[in-house]
């Protein structure tokens, strides 16, 4: 029973603004389909440059994409190198600082050897 009286209201509703529609309208439908046939062509010149334009902006979207992509993969590759670099770098100062540490351990120990010697003397 209540689907019934939906069915019904919107038929009611539809009849309703059907009939206000008409008038309602600005124009006989005459006129109004002698001006949509004069307009036709306008009317498809602008659906066209419409068309146009969707299709120049997803080429330039694609070619910004591809130019991005190639932009990233250029940038990932002079990091890579970069680090590569610093690593070889730092590689070699770690190496003389183990040098130098070694050196001064040595130092150390002679230093301590001549004092231990000093104090046995004394």
């Amino acid at each position: 029973m209540k689907a019934k009286s939906v069915l019904m209201g919107m038929v009611i509703g539809g009849v309703a603004a059907g009939i206000a529609t008409l008038l309602t309208a600005p124009k006989s439908g005459y006129e109004t389909r002698r001006t949509l046939k004069a307009n036709k062509d306008e009317y498809i010149g602008s659906l066209k440059d419409i068309k146009d334009s969707v299709m120049e902006l997803k080429n330039t979207v694609a070619t910004a994409s591809k130019e991005g992509k190639a932009s990233i993969q250029t940038f990932v590759t002079d990091v890579k190198t970069a680090l590569w670099e610093w690593k070889l770098e730092t590689e070699e100062n770690k190496m003389a600082l183990q040098e130098d540490i070694k050196e001064l351990e040595e130092s150390i120990s002679e230093l301590e050897s001549e004092l231990a010697a000093k104090t046995e003397e004394k």
